[in-house]
């Protein structure tokens, strides 16, 4: 079971990782339906991934750590096995930055609600009870990332499309 606690063993994203992540949300930033980030100090937050966390939490913001968003690693709750030994290190590490990315749509919720804390931080916290939470903060939370997950998968695909034309150059 997932709770504050297992964030205690949390470790940060790869700086390749976070650049993925913050390459496209600045690309979201340039969008209407990315206008609200735009002045908020969003590359100020530390992303960490979390190993207990499973497809029922795939992020986590926690006023606690106002500065950090908690995200669920490609791997969470797998036992971790050696990679087969045909598996170039440089494909695992195009898989991770491929998973960070999938998961800028879960940063761009964590950080609505980042977001809406510093709005107003006694709002915040009276609508985190649980009977008010999922029709005023998470309502919001996913209605934004709803918005925002087309722009990300357009966006992906036009930096992956552009990586391979620099790669099939060479």
């Amino acid at each position: 079971m997932f709770t504050v606690f297992s964030l205690r063993n949390s470790v940060p994203l790869s700086p390749d990782e976070s650049a993925a992540v913050f390459r496209v949300l600045d690309d979201y930033c340039r969008t209407p339906a990315g206008e609200w980030l735009r002045n908020f100090p969003f590359r100020r937050f530390n992303l960490r991934w979390c190993q207990s966390m499973t497809d029922s939490v795939m992020g986590a913001f926690l006023p606690a750590k106002p500065w950090t968003i908690y995200l669920m690693p490609a791997d969470a709750g797998e036992e971790s096995e050696p990679e087969p030994a045909a598996v170039s290190a440089r494909l695992v590490e195009q898989s991770r930055l491929s998973w960070a990315q999938f998961m800028t749509v879960t940063v761009i919720h964590e950080l609505r609600h980042a977001w809406q804390f510093r709005k107003c931080w006694w709002l915040y916290v009276l609508c985190s009870l649980p009977l008010l939470r999922a029709f005023t903060l998470e309502r919001d939370a996913e209605r934004i990332a709803r918005e925002a997950e087309h722009i990300v998968e357009q966006t992906i695909a036009w930096h992956d499309g552009v990586a391979f034309q620099r790669r099939w150059r060479k």
